[in-house]
């Protein structure tokens, strides 16, 4: 990696990194508990920090902390959920934390961050990899170097030998490697290493204790055993201790020109140590606090310009008052009121008075409050800008990323970064790390083919991966897209049933596009085996829950055999955003005014279904159409198109994507924090947060992208039936049975039509429906005719029966009742709303 990008990351990386190894290490001492104990989050929560921590380090090429991750990372997923972890397994991991943070003290300082001891560490989490020259035993050197390494040797062979059922001398081994602990004591003792001479003490009385043999034996195999793995780093760190005590000779001869270095590993931040600046993530917070202290003098704003609204309005009734009195005094004059004329007209002056000093103390209220919007807009777009940085430096990492993970793979791909200009907020590029880390790897090793297969399918050798930035107005896109095999829902479907997710039947029930977005579900992986690349199913749902989190939205498309796009839809800055107010039932709820294109009312005429889905014309275009209120999972209210009046609509539109929203009533617009709604709610998608308005109410803050996501057919949709009943409608005329039709689509029932009655009794006969809605006068077979052969079924007598006509005598109401339906409806009743209102009365559920 350049090192000038990666002097400019390391802060945030450092900082992070120091939380997420707190977080490990607690959650790590949290399975030492009882399963019974624990939270149920526990362990998944676990290995979707660590998964992140190890992305991390592996994007800024930091092979040493990557590896150790890498191995807790593996270790956990040989844990079995159901009982505590060993006492040794915490211990190991948490020596693997520790190293790694000394690691990160390093690069704070100007030194290469790396770890100590990686062999070591890696033994003793159960993951041991061959050393590479240069580092762990080759770092052994000098006096207690060679000797103790020699005599480490000879204490882990005495070991393999005590613990093999073949031994032949047993007491003859244990004394043998009883006398190497107490010389390798000895040496350590000599150079003053405490804590090498403790642990070959510890070793040579756990080697005693092997001589009885039986479970006691076992039991002191496996103290020697961790005595021997910290032993061998005790001695890392006390040849280090031991190399700064003595001092160095003076060599006078030219130094020879540096070799290059056998360890690999990312040069470390440029310059000496003390020059990081160590209080980069504290004056990040300070901003952050400043600029939420800004958002708040925004909104105080507001509600000082309410107050002087307030003083305007109290003057003008100050007027009206000054009015009444002048009048009454006038009246007195000419009445000869006498003495009460001149108390009155010293009244009259005063409040004259009170009146224009009102009237100056709005016009100064007005005039401070315009001077503080102006001071605090400027404040806040400086706040803004410091806070933008270039594209760049969460893209740039990727490279690194995609040269490892390709070459881990024997895959050949070429990357092409885009939009690397764009400037992001801050906290978007910090938090947009790890989910392109997933993205992109996840792209290599299940959307790119082997170079073999490729060619075979006359495609070029080397993949293609594209990740890029879009500037999209008020926000941004992040895009994923590689040219591999595409998504395959039905391996998507049969992973989901074997892991679990669902049952086959509602498996089967998915559109491809719900399918496609099941990779996006905790616990999720195609992979039947576990690599280092992937198989835990950590990952895309780390993408979507920080774009959720992030007031944005995560989706995915694809093509058979030429590709998969990954798109990420965010906020160009978390900072406070306008806001529509608008109000559904007795809710009030806020929308981000940059998804809010238009704002319009309908007419019933502007509505109808196509293939069962209501739609809306504007502009020559038919947009789904549904209600705020059942969206966002309230009750569902009326329309007003039921009642025959004018419906308010909001357009959401986002990119490409343009959707509209039933609402009652637009109450205002209005600049607004959004504060992140906690843990409870954080699986609510169509929430982005909550705000407090200038009067103190607290709304919530709605996903735009997630309801314009939701709207697509193919995610409303299950293929299944509908869960509310089947209307049948049955009228002659093509006019009016698509009226009925679209009324009650809109009300979300589903609609089977019949030109008369012998066409709906063939209806009825073939699916099944739960009401008839038919009218009076048709041909072949009326209305009346059809009510008295429907109840006099067996199979369908149940099914109640609306009659709709023009005829509106009590003979004809008569006539019709007694043919046996249940509903009698003239045809004006059913444009003022009747229909709908008999339809749920004899459809209750």
């Amino acid at each position: 990696m350049d090192p000038q990008l990666l002097r400019s990351i390391w802060p945030v990386f450092a900082a992070e990194t120091r939380e997420q190894i707190q977080a490990i290490g607690s959650k790590v001492l949290g399975l030492e508990q009882p399963a019974s104990a624990r939270d149920a989050d526990l362990m998944p929560s676990l290995k979707r920090v660590v998964h992140s921590l190890k992305g991390s380090a592996a994007s800024l090429g930091l092979d040493d902390i990557e590896r150790i991750v890498h191995a807790i990372e593996d270790g956990l997923s040989h844990v079995d959920v159901d009982q505590p972890i060993s006492r040794g397994a915490v211990e190991a991991m948490l020596r693997g934390l520790s190293a790694i943070e000394n690691a990160l003290n390093r690069g704070d300082a100007g030194e290469q961050p790396v770890v100590d001891g990686v062999g070591s560490l890696l033994k003793a989490l159960g993951h041991e990899e061959p050393a590479p020259p240069g580092s762990d035993d080759a770092a052994i050197n000098g006096p207690l170097g060679e000797d103790g390494l020699k005599a480490l040797v000879a204490l882990e062979t005495a070991l393999s030998t005590l613990v093999s059922p073949k031994v032949e001398d047993r007491a003859g081994a244990v004394r043998s490697a009883v006398d190497q602990a107490h010389a390798l004591r000895q040496i350590a003792e000599a150079v003053q290493a405490d804590a090498v001479a403790t642990l070959a003490e510890a070793a040579a009385l756990g080697f005693t204790r092997m001589e009885e043999g039986g479970d006691a034996a076992g039991q002191a195999a496996a103290e020697v055993a961790g005595a021997l793995v910290d032993l061998r780093m005790a001695l890392s760190v006390a040849e280090e201790a031991v190399a700064v005590l003595k001092p160095e000779p003076v060599n006078l001869t030219p130094a020879p020109a540096a070799k290059p270095a056998a360890r690999a590993s990312t040069p470390a931040p440029e310059g000496r140590a003390g020059t990081v600046d160590r209080a980069v993530r504290v004056s990040v917070k300070t901003l952050d606090s400043l600029a939420l202290q800004v958002e708040h003098l925004v909104s105080g704003r507001s509600q000082q310009g309410r107050r002087t609204e307030g003083f305007r309005s109290l003057t003008d009734q100050a007027h009206e008052v000054l009015l009444h009195l002048e009048r009454a005094a006038s009246q007195l004059a000419m009445s000869g009121g006498g003495s009460a004329l001149e108390p009155l007209r010293t009244g009259v002056g005063l409040m004259r008075t009170m009146q224009k000093r009102l009237l100056e103390h709005a016009k100064e209220a007005h005039r401070d409050g315009e001077q503080q919007s102006l001071i605090g807009q400027v404040i806040r777009d400086d706040l803004r800008d410091l806070r933008m940085v270039p594209a760049s430096q969460v893209l740039e990492p990727l490279r690194r990323t995609v040269r490892e993970t390709a070459a881990r793979l024997g895959k050949e791909v070429a990357l092409e970064l885009g939009g690397t200009d764009v400037r992001l907020d801050r906290r978007i590029v910090d938090a947009l790390k790890d989910p392109l880390v997933h993205l992109v790897r996840n792209a290599i090793d299940h959307g790119l083919e082997m170079p073999a297969e490729r060619k075979a399918a006359g495609k070029q050798e080397t993949g293609r991966l594209v990740v890029r930035v879009e500037a999209r107005g008020t926000r941004i896109g992040v895009i994923v897209e590689d040219d591999g095999a595409g998504l395959d829902p039905v391996r998507v479907r049969a992973t989901a049933v074997r892991r679990g997710l669902m049952n086959q039947e509602a498996a089967d029930k998915l559109s491809d596009a719900q399918a496609a977005r099941l990779i996006f579900q905790p616990g999720f992986s195609t992979r039947d085996e576990v690599t280092s690349t992937s198989g835990r199913g950590v990952g895309l749902d780390v993408v979507l829950a920080t774009a959720q989190r992030l007031q944005g939205s995560a989706d995915v498309e694809y093509t058979p055999g030429k590709g998969t796009r990954f798109i990420v839809d965010l906020p160009l800055t978390l900072a406070a955003a306008l806001g529509l107010l608008v109000r559904t039932g007795t809710t009030i709820t806020a929308i981000p005014s940059d998804t809010v294109k238009r704002v319009l009312r309908l007419d019933a005429d502007d509505v109808g279904t196509v293939a069962g889905r209501v739609v809306a014309r504007l502009d020559g275009e038919q947009l789904t159409f549904l209600s705020l209120s059942e969206a966002i999972g309230l009750p569902r209210m009326p329309l007003a198109l039921e009642s025959g009046r004018r419906q308010t609509a909001v357009l959401l539109s986002l990119g490409e994507e343009r959707v509209l929203y039933a609402i009652d009533e637009v109450v205002g617009q209005q600049e607004l924090v959004v504060r992140a709604l906690g843990k409870h709610l954080r699986d609510v998608t169509h929430l982005a947060g909550a705000a407090v308005l200038d009067d103190g109410r607290v709304v919530p803050v709605l996903n735009a992208p997630e309801l314009l996501r939701a709207a697509k057919p193919d995610t409303r949709t299950s293929g299944g039936e509908s869960k509310l009943p089947r209307i049948l409608v049955c009228d002659d005329s093509l006019t009016t049975r698509f009226a009925m039709k679209s009324l009650l689509e809109i009300a979300g029932y589903p609609v089977v039509t019949a030109s008369d009655g012998e066409e709906a009794w063939q209806v009825l006969e073939r699916v099944h429906c739960h009401l008839v809605v038919s009218d009076w006068q048709m041909p072949r077979l009326d209305g009346v005719g059809l009510a008295r052969r429907i109840k006099g079924h067996p199979m369908f007598r149940r099914t109640p029966i609306i009659l709709v006509t023009s005829l509106d005598s009590n003979e004809d109401r008569a006539a019709g009742l007694e043919a046996g339906a249940d509903g009698y409806l003239v045809k004006r009743e059913v444009e003022r709303g009747k229909l709908l209102e008999l339809v749920r009365q004899l459809l209750p559920g």
